[in-house]
């Protein structure tokens, strides 16, 4: 899905190419529901079955954009948002995990936890007001 088609879809660089990432798909919408919905399942259970988004202030994208805004954000906070959002961009969930596996896992925090806040303000403000 292109950033023309979807507002809250934003153009980062990330991994060496501009990537769409936009957490207002779907699919991705109802992996951070937690729903268990045949679109979803395989999608959730690389997740371990639960809910991404988890940590302080619970598990829905207001309480993750909180703790970015606050500066709480955990690792899995910022690996999982932009995961979710590379896939809810169009890329094969196979594809997005192994470049947050090679791109944020292990890597310095500061510029991906950047990205990570973009892409979750974007599903709020549209991603003209994140940038």
């Amino acid at each position: 899905m292109s950033s023309t088609t979807n507002p809250c879809a934003r153009e980062i660089k990330f991994a060496g190419e501009l990537r769409t990432c936009n957490l207002n798909d779907p699919i991705v919408l109802d992996t951070i529901a937690g729903g268990h919905t045949m679109r979803n399942l395989s999608l959730l259970m690389k997740f371990s079955g639960q809910r991404p988004l988890v940590g302080q202030y619970g598990d829905t994208p207001a309480a993750c954009l909180k703790r970015f805004l606050e500066q709480v954000y955990s690792v899995s906070d910022v690996e999982n948002v932009i995961t979710l959002g590379l896939i809810g961009g169009g890329t094969n969930a196979d594809d997005a995990f192994a470049l947050v596996k090679e791109h944020v896992t292990g890597q310095p925090l500061a510029a991906n936890a950047l990205i990570a806040s973009e892409v979750i303000a974007a599903l709020f403000v549209g991603a003209q007001e994140a940038a």
